[in-house]
This record gives structure tokens, C-alpha cells and sequence, in this order.
């Protein structure tokens, strides 16, 4: 049997990518003529894969890329190691660009480690003791006196940027950011999927990076699009799905690039050779039970209150969440309590307000089939 055609893990630089084509070039233009841009989308949109093939494809240019994830970070001394990692990653293998890299950004020392998965694994140490936002000002300014160096075109993308807001003193934190980077002359990515966090840091008049960066946001896939994407990867990978069938995956996960790709994988991977509609009734509710534990996850970082106002918009998606009618029938008892939940679900980036509606509504589909099949 051929190779499972879709990814449940990151898809690969050099897998086939389902559209994305204007995405794709808008970003290698915009990083060429060193603007910053600020990456959005719900969770799971494939922003990370779309960087790195923005990156793979600048690099092939000769650009030096660089990709620093701040996921979890919890100081301002992680946050300035993990950009100082970010620079040694990318040079280790050229001996002099890496010796530069080691000359210049003084404050972290690299760690070179054989990697589980083979290869080398890079961290860095502190190479000496100083204050949290001093240390993050040195290693800024040694990345710009290194750019400066290598006289190359370089690309930095910051994914989940948005954790910094999450760090003590987070504006002293963005305001040293900020200084260097709008110095600094390369083209920065700001990645984010809990997007109302992020889109305050850099829309908010009173925050340092306030418009210092082009939106961009990464919408769902066009469904003919994917419908499409779907039929050839099965037919190329030796098995059968006609439009029919795969429209109404499509349809199932909202058009969701995650969904999707997990959708097919555990498909391609039941049927023999024809899929048929039993199978994606199937493999729906596989789907949707491969995501329990997330969900859990979350609803247990919820209090009672804020779970009610979730499951009422998965159940109904309105615009009249404040309206008596609403409130009765899901049992949401005060507008005080309505105004707070839905300011903290909208931060955790759980549900949204269609600006052109003013409909709330739940962000990820299979969230909310869950939602309404526990009844909650």
C-alpha cells in the first residue's frame, strides 16, 4: 500500500499543500522587501507550515532564516535564549557563519547535543547574570550587529508570539522588541493563533508595536479548492473518493486544514480502495473522539459559567447572546456573567464575533460537535 498521503503531525515543506498559492506569494514578497507581518488565524490554520515554506523558499534564495517558537515561555530571560537558540540553529552547520553568530550574541552560550531523531539538537546557557529585560536588550542588540555582519537578507518569524503578553512586565518586554526590530533591516513574522491577544499587541494605540506590522490573515481553505485537494491526493496515493463524498468532509469540518488532513488520514487509512458513506459516518465519530482530551482539557480551565455560555453558542450561534429569550432557553442567568464569559472565551480564543453579523459562535468545528453531542 502507498503512503498515507495526509498529515496528522506538521505537514513537510515538501509535501503537496492544499492551495495557498496567493498566501504563499504575498508572504516571500512581503519578506523580501523586509516588511513585517503580523500571521492570524484560529488554531491548527497551518501557519507554522506555511512560515517554514515561506522560509524554505526564501532560504533556496539565499536568505538566512530563522524560527524562534516562544510557545510556553514564562521570562524574559527564556524569551531572549530562545531567540539567541534561533540564530545558533540556523548556523551551526556553516562553521563561519556560526562562529560570527557566536562572536556577536555574547549573552547565550550554544549547546551542540546529538538530537533523538538524529542530528544535531542546539540549546543555549546563559553566559552571564544579569537583569531579565538587560539581558533581552543585549541579545537584541548583538542579533542586529550580527545581521548587519552577515550581509545577507534574513528572515526571523516569532511563532506564537502572542505568550510574550503572557510574561511579567510584557510592555517592557514589547518596548525593547519593538526598538531593535524596527532597526534591525529584515523582515519579521509576528505568528499567532490566540489572535485577539495578538492582534491587541500590535492594534492597541497605548502598545509599543502598535501599527509597526502588516495583518495578514489566514482564512479558511476555498472548498472547491479543497474538495479538489482531496479527490487527486487519493487518487494519486491509489485509492478512490469522488467530489460528492469529499465535499461533505469538507463540509464536516468547516473547511478546517487540520480537520481535514486528520479526516483523510484516518480515512485513507480504513478503507480498502472506494470510500464510501459509511465510512465517513465512520470516521466522523473517530475524529471527533480523537479530540476528547483536548477538549476536557479546556473545559476543566473553565468555571461553570463560561462552559454554559460555550455550550450555548455551539448549540446557537447568535448575536442576541444578551436577549431573554436566549438567556432562558441555555440557561445563562446574568448579563454581568455573559459579558465576562465571553470576554475571557474570546481571549483563549474559543469563540469569536463575526464583525459583519455580530453572530458569536464557537471557532472550532469539531469543538462544537462535541459540545452539543456531550450536551453541555
Amino acid at each position: 500500500m502507498k503512503k498515507n498521503p495526509f498529515y496528522l503531525k506538521e505537514i513537510p515543506v515538501d509535501a503537496p499543500f492544499c492551495d495557498r498559492e496567493k498566501e504563499l506569494a504575498d508572504l516571500i514578497s512581503y519578506a523580501k522587501s523586509n516588511i513585517n507581518v503580523v500571521l492570524f488565524s484560529p488554531r491548527r490554520y497551518g501557519k507554522t507550515s506555511l512560515t517554514k515554506r515561506v522560509q524554505n523558499s526564501l532560504k533556496s534564495d539565499g536568505t538566512l532564516t530563522a524560527y524562534c517558537d516562544l510557545f510556553g515561555v514564562t521570562s524574559v530571560e527564556e524569551i531572549a535564549g530562545r531567540i539567541a537558540r534561533s540564530i545558533y540553529a540556523v548556523t551551526h552547520k556553516n562553521q563561519g557563519m556560526f562562529q560570527k553568530a557566536i562572536g556577536f550574541i555574547t549573552s547565550f552560550r550554544p549547546v551542540l547535543s546529538p538530537s533523538p531523531e538524529g542530528g544535531i539538537s542546539v540549546s543555549v546557557q546563559t553566559a552571564f547574570k544579569t537583569d531579565g529585560l538587560k539581558i533581552l536588550e543585549d541579545t537584541m542588540e548583538f542579533l542586529e550587529k550580527f545581521i548587519i555582519d552577515v550581509a545577507l537578507p534574513v528572515h526571523v518569524a516569532f511563532d506564537e508570539f502572542q505568550e510574550i503578553a503572557e510574561v511579567h512586565n510584557s510592555i517592557g518586554i514589547e518596548g525593547i522588541l519593538r526598538q531593535y526590530i524596527q532597526k534591525i533591516q529584515c523582515s519579521f513574522f509576528f505568528i499567532g493563533s490566540r489572535r485577539r491577544i495578538l492582534l491587541d499587541i500590535f492594534n492597541d494605540r497605548k502598545r509599543p508595536f502598535f501599527q509597526s506590522s502588516l495583518n495578514y490573515e489566514l482564512k479558511p481553505l476555498p472548498h472547491k479548492d479543497m474538495v479538489l485537494f482531496i479527490t487527486s491526493e487519493f487518487k494519486r496515493a491509489g485509492k478512490y473518493i469522488n467530489e460528492e463524498d469529499a465535499s461533505e468532509i469538507c463540509q464536516l469540518v468547516s473547511n478546517h486544514p487540520y480537520y481535514m488532513q486528520k479526516f483523510c488520514f484516518f480515512l485513507y487509512e480504513e478503507i480498502d480502495k472506494k470510500v464510501t458513506r459509511k465510512d465517513i459516518a465512520e470516521i466522523k465519530a473517530v475524529v471527533v473522539e480523537s479530540e476528547r482530551v483536548v477538549f476536557e482539557s479546556i473545559l476543566q480551565g473553565l468555571r461553570t459559567k463560561q462552559i454554559n455560555i460555550l455550550s450555548a453558542l455551539a448549540k446557537e450561534p447568535t448575536a442576541k447572546v444578551y436577549s431573554a429569550s436566549y438567556m432562558a432557553r441555555h440557561n445563562l442567568r446574568s448579563t454581568g456573567g455573559i459579558q465576562q464569559g465571553l470576554n475571557t472565551l474570546s481571549k483563549k480564543d474559543l469563540i469569536e464575533k463575526d464583525y459583519r453579523t455580530g453572530v458569536w459562535f464557537v471557532v472550532d468545528p469539531i469543538f462544537v460537535r462535541w459540545l452539543i453531542e456531550m450536551s453541555l
